[in-house]
C-alpha cells in the first residue's frame, strides 16, 4: 500500500518528538532518579553526557552508512536499539556502569534518525521541504518540553520509571507503523536522488566535492581554523549550548534545594520558561536582524555583542538569589537573549568561510558544539557540585557567559581588521545582491543530502536560519572578486 509523503512526514515528526522525551524526563525527575539508582551528583552528570557522546560518535560516520546500506533497515534498527535501551535503562543493576552504557546506546540509536530525517525531507518533501525541515527541527525542544511535563506529572503520582515506559510504548507504535506501512522505495534516498537529479546536477555536486577531497583533512582543518571570525563565532555558540544544556539538566534540582521551592511549582514554571524563552528569542532575533538590514557588515556583530551583554546581565544574579520568582525571571531573559543571538551568529558563521570549505565548516561546527557544548555540560556541573557545592556549580555555569562576551568582542576586533583591508565594498555588495540565493536552494554549497551524507552534519544550522544566505555578504571572498575584476 502506497503512503503519501505527507503521512510519512507526520510519522517522522511524531518520532522526532518521542525520541527527545527522555531529555526532558530525566531533569524533571532528577531527585527520584538520583535516589532510586543510588547515584552521586557527579555520576548523574556523567549519565547526562552519555547521550551526547553517543550522538557525537555516530555522527562521525553515520551519514556514510546511508550511502552503503538500505535506509529503511538502518532506521528500523535505530528504532529497535532505542526501544531496547530505553526499556533496560530504568532497571536497578546495583552498579552505575549499566546506566551509562544504556544512555550511551540511546544516543547511538537516536543519531541515525537525527541524520536521516532531514535528508528524507530534502529528497521527498518537494515544494514543502523548507517548511517541513523547519518544523522537523522545531519539534525537538517541544519533545523535551513534553517529556519534562510528562515526567513532572508521573513522578508526583507514580515511579519515574513509568515515564520511560510510556515513551517506549509510543516509540514502539511508531516503529510498528514504520516497519509495516512505509515502503522501501518511498524512503530510500538513493533511488530518489537518482530520479530527482539529472546527470549534470550530479556531476556538478561530485566536482564540487572533489575540490574539497583533493585536500587532506588536516589541511582543511588548518585552513578553516585560520579563519578567526568563524572560530570565535563557533566558540560563542558552543558556550551558549553549554549553558543551556546545564540549565536544562540541573536547574530544576537547584531551584528545589537552593531556592526552597516546591517541586510541583518548579516543574511548571521551568517548563514554561524553557519552551517560551528560546523560541520567542530566536524569532525576535531573526526579525530584528531583518529590520536592521540583515546580517551585513559589522552591524550584525554589534547586535550579537548586545545580546551577549544582556545574557551576562541576566545570568549574573542567579547564583546569589534565593528568591525563586526572580531567579526564574533571570533564566527566562537569559534563554531569550541566548535564542536571539542564534540567527545572526549563524549568519556570520556561514558568510565567513569560502565556498569550498562551507560543508566542512558546517560539519566542524556541529562537532565543536557537541564536544564543547552539549556533551560536557552535565558532567562538569555534576563534578563541581560533588567536589564543592551547587552554588559553585551554578556560579561557574552562569559566569561562563562572560567568557562568551569576551570572545564576541574578539570577533568584532577581527571583523574590523578585515573591513579595514577591503575596498570597493558597495560595488561587490550590489553584485552579490543581484545573484543572491537561499541556503536551502543553493545546491552547490548547501545541498542537505550531500552535506549530511558526506560529512555527517545534521542540518540544524540551516533550519534555524532559513533563507539566511540572501542576507549575508561573503566578506572573505570580496577581495578575490575585486582582484578578478581588475584583471
Amino acid at each position: 500500500m502506497e503512503i503519501k509523503p505527507k503521512w510519512i512526514f507526520c510519522l517522522l515528526l511524531c518520532t522526532n518528538i518521542i525520541i527527545n522525551l527522555d531529555q526532558g524526563i530525566i531533569p524533571a525527575a532528577i531527585q527520584q532518579i538520583e535516589e532510586s539508582l543510588e547515584l552521586t551528583s557527579e555520576q548523574l552528570g556523567y549519565l547526562g553526557s552519555q547521550v551526547y557522546a553517543g550522538v557525537t560518535l555516530i555522527c562521525l560516520f553515520g551519514g556514510k552508512l546511508f550511502l552503503h546500506f538500505n535506509s529503511k533497515m538502518i532506521v528500523m534498527f535505530s528504532y529497535i536499539g532505542m526501544i531496547s535501551s530505553l526499556t533496560l535503562f530504568p532497571l536497578n543493576y546495583g552498579s552505575s556502569w549499566p546506566f551509562y552504557i544504556f544512555r550511551f546506546l540511546t544516543g547511538c540509536s537516536k543519531a541515525p534518525m537525527m541524520i536521516y530525517f532531514p535528508v528524507w525531507v530534502d529528497n521527498f518533501g518537494g515544494e514543502s521541504k523548507t517548511i517541513w525541515i523547519t518544523i522537523l527541527q522545531g519539534v525537538i525542544p517541544l519533545g523535551i518540553f513534553v517529556g519534562y511535563s510528562l515526567s513532572s506529572v508521573i513522578s508526583s503520582l507514580w515511579q519515574w520509571q513509568a515515564a520511560f515506559y510510556i515513551q517506549v510504548i509510543m516509540l514502539t507504535a511508531c516503529a510498528t507503523i514504520f516497519i509495516i506501512f512505509v515502503r522501501n522505495q518511498d524512503f530510500d534516498i538513493k533511488k530518489s536522488t537518482k530520479s530527482k537529479l539529472g546527470s549534470k546536477s550530479i556531476n556538478d555536486e561530485q566536482s564540487f566535492l572533489a575540490q574539497t577531497s583533493k585536500k587532506s583533512y588536516w589541511q582543511m582543518m588548518k585552513e578553516l581554523y585560520s579563519i578567526k571570525l568563524w572560530l570565535c563565532c563557533t566558540i560563542v555558540i558552543s558556550i551558549l549550548y553549554f549553558i543551556v544544556t546545564g540549565i536544562q539538566f540541573w536547574m530544576t534540582d537547584y531551584m528545589i534545594h537552593e531556592m526552597h521551592q516546591e517541586k510541583q511549582t518548579v516543574n511548571i514554571v521551568f517548563a514554561i520558561v524553557s519552551i517560551t524563552a528560546p523560541v520567542f528569542g530566536c524569532i525576535t532575533g531573526g526579525l530584528i536582524a531583518q529590520k536592521l538590514g540583515g546580517y551585513q557588515r559589522t552591524k550584525s556583530l554589534y547586535v550579537c555583542v548586545l545580546y551577549c551583554s544582556l545574557c551576562c546581565l541576566s545570568a549574573a544574579p542567579v547564583p546569589f538569589t534565593v528568591t525563586f520568582w526572580f531567579g526564574a525571571l533571570c533564566l527566562w531573559f537569559l534563554l531569550f537573549f541566548g535564542g536571539a543571538i542564534v540567527p545572526p551568529l549563524m549568519g556570520i558563521m556561514l558568510s565567513s568561510v569560502p565556498k569550498h570549505l562551507k560543508a566542512f565548516a558546517n560539519s566542524s561546527t556541529t562537532m565543536f558544539q557537541n564536544l564543547f557544548g552539549f556533551l560536557p555540560a552535565p558532567s562538569i556541573y555534576g563534578f563541581l557540585m560533588e567536589r564543592y557545592n551547587s552554588q559553585v556549580a551554578v556560579f561557574a555555569l552562569m559566569y561562563y557567559s562572560f567568557f562568551g562576551l569576551f570572545v564576541m568582542l574578539l570577533a568584532v576586533y577581527f571583523r574590523r581588521q578585515q573591513n579595514n583591508k577591503k575596498v570597493g565594498f558597495e560595488e561587490v555588495f550590489a553584485q552579490q545582491q543581484d545573484s543572491k540565493s537561499s541556503v536551502l536552494q543553493d545546491e552547490e554549497n548547501f545541498n542537505i543530502t550531500v552535506r549530511v551524507l558526506q560529512y555527517g552534519d545534521a542540518p540544524l544550522v540551516t533550519s534555524l536560519t532559513p533563507h539566511i544566505e540572501d542576507q549575508i555578504l561573503n566578506y572573505d571572498n570580496q577581495e578575490e572578486e575585486l582582484n578578478q575584476k581588475e584583471i
